[in-house]
């Protein structure tokens, strides 16, 4: 069996992490590139199944929906029994698949399955484990980490269309997809080099009254429960593995936490007298796994099963299938809800401009030639703006969240221009900045969910965070389609992304007053 070595602590920001940052940079290459030249295949799809643009972007529309719900299972699941190598190499096998699968479509239905379905799979399984890696290596060059990352993501749009273009123009539609699925079989040492990392994670431990020793984590978490003692009672649930019989029963005990102790719990009922000792609370006080000594046990087999019944277990198999999935005490806090609205309301603008700058173009009688070169152009703008966050996203001169609030606002007021760009000069001048300006976002949003949330909830930010993103670009992308079929332009589609870009910028802008 394969051994594979694994990474300690000293290798945060030097040695193996640029190496960890050069393959996590080459998925971002063939991911961000396949999906910003997803305009080039628009057309040669439109061309081939003589289909209108609302199918097409319905087909886009279940490709972000589906990507959505799968980071859930990816960043909940996945991140649990499988390493982040392992998932970047299985992506990209997925992504071979897709190809091949999008080149022998019969009709643009079946791309239902093999765009919509394989490749989010694909790019979800890929991306959110990379993200991850390089949340772990970096800490203090977070930002620049991230932005070197997504550098990688703008030479791959840069590239690609190029490459796509002279593709198509040799072997079509369906050999350029072919050689395409080729491009996803560099993750395959791009996964390799993801070296798991064993952190020592130095936090401030602290000791309780009685001496026992309380994580950062505990703490917290402890202080969640405990804090407002005030309170006349409190309901906690939690798991007893009773060692007498080998059952597990659920007990549901209302107890008055009038000065409690943090790391003691007397629990007495008629049936159970027991002693719940250095509790390990885990991400919020709904979800709790306790290390229990039983003391003393006077129950039966028979009232054990009197405690807990069917329909309990499988409610509490449920919560824990969702405690699992994500930590849904995040809700209450103000600042994520911020940035989920935020999120949801810039993601359309910020994803899948470039996607319509095609068939816009198209539009306005420019040839595959120009179009292909006018979606470098957005490239280049793309990769000049993530170029620029390299050196600026971890200045403390200006707030990051003031950084994106300028971006957003400038993106917003050159897509309410759209109008306006009805010759290849302009529409170059509009792809290169709102490219410049979207990519902001992502170069960002990263650390923003560590600057707003915590390093801590990193994996359940990013889960949440691509869900709402998806669930707009699928709204988005469907209702853009339904106005290019309805006007017989783009211009409607435009507008509605740059108001919402406006709107989540100013949106952000309340975060200061949020924070008082």
């Amino acid at each position: 069996m394969l051994n594979f070595r694994k990474s300690s602590s000293s290798s945060v920001e030097r040695g193996w992490a640029w190496i960890v940052l050069l393959g996590c940079s080459v998925e971002y290459f063939v991911i961000l590139g396949m999906f910003k030249s997803f305009g080039l295949f628009f057309v040669q799809f439109q061309r081939k199944y003589n289909t209108s643009a609302s199918v097409l972007s319905l087909i886009l529309s279940v490709q972000n929906i589906i990507a959505s719900f799968s980071s859930f299972i990816i960043m909940g699941v996945g991140t649990r029994y499988f390493t982040e190598r392992t998932m970047v190499m299985f992506a990209g096998l997925i992504g071979l698949g897709c190809c091949i699968g999008n080149a022998f479509a019969p009709s643009a239905e079946v791309l239902f399955f093999t765009q919509s379905f394989l490749f989010a799979v694909s790019a979800m399984t890929a991306h959110l484990p990379s993200m991850l890696m390089i949340s772990k290596y970096f800490e203090r060059r977070r930002g620049m980490a991230n932005s070197i990352a997504n550098v990688g993501g703008s030479l791959g749009g840069f590239v690609l269309p190029f490459f796509l273009t002279f593709l198509f123009s040799e072997y079509g539609l369906e050999g350029t997809l072919i050689i395409a699925g080729g491009l996803f079989l560099q993750f395959l040492p791009a996964g390799l080099i993801m070296r798991p990392i064993e952190r020592d994670i130095h936090i401030n431990e602290k000791k309780d009254r009685n001496g026992v020793v309380l994580h950062k984590e505990d703490k917290e978490c402890t202080n969640n429960l405990l804090s407002n003692q005030t309170d006349k009672k409190n309901v906690i649930e939690y798991e007893i593995q009773d060692t007498y019989n080998g059952s597990c029963t659920s007990l549901h005990k209302t107890m008055n936490t009038e000065r409690k102790s943090n790391s003691l719990v007397n629990i007495n009922s008629n049936h159970m007298n027991c002693s719940v000792r250095s509790a390990e609370l885990f991400g919020s006080s709904l979800d709790i796994g306790s290390t229990v000594s039983i003391e003393n046990i006077n129950a039966g087999r028979s009232q054990h099963h009197s405690l807990s019944t069917s329909a309990d277990s499988n409610r509490n198999c449920c919560l824990k299938v969702l405690f699992t999935l994500f930590d849904f005490a995040l809700f209450k806090n103000p600042t994520f809800i911020l940035l989920m609205l935020m999120a949801f309301l810039v993601a359309p603008g910020s994803t899948i401009v470039v996607t319509f700058i095609a068939p816009f173009a198209k539009d306005n009688d420019q040839s595959t030639n120009m179009i292909g070169y006018l979606l470098t152009l957005c490239s280049a703008g793309d990769l000049t703006g993530r170029l620029l966050f390299v050196f600026i996203s971890d200045n403390k001169v200006i707030q990051r969240s003031y950084m994106l609030t300028i971006a957003l606002l400038a993106n917003g007021l050159t897509c309410l221009l759209a109008s306006f760009y009805d010759t290849f000069a302009k529409l170059a001048v509009f792809g290169f900045l709102q490219s410049s300006f979207a990519g902001t976002y992502y170069s960002l949003i990263n650390v923003l969910i560590v600057d707003f949330i915590g390093l801590e909830n990193l994996r359940h930010g990013l889960s949440m965070t691509t869900v709402v993103r998806g669930i707009s670009v699928a709204i988005s992308s469907s209702v853009v389609g339904l106005l290019r079929d309805r006007t017989g332009s783009y211009v409607g589609g435009f507008y509605l992304m740059g108001t919402c870009l406006v709107l989540g910028g100013i949106l952000l802008l309340l975060k200061p007053l949020i924070d008082e």
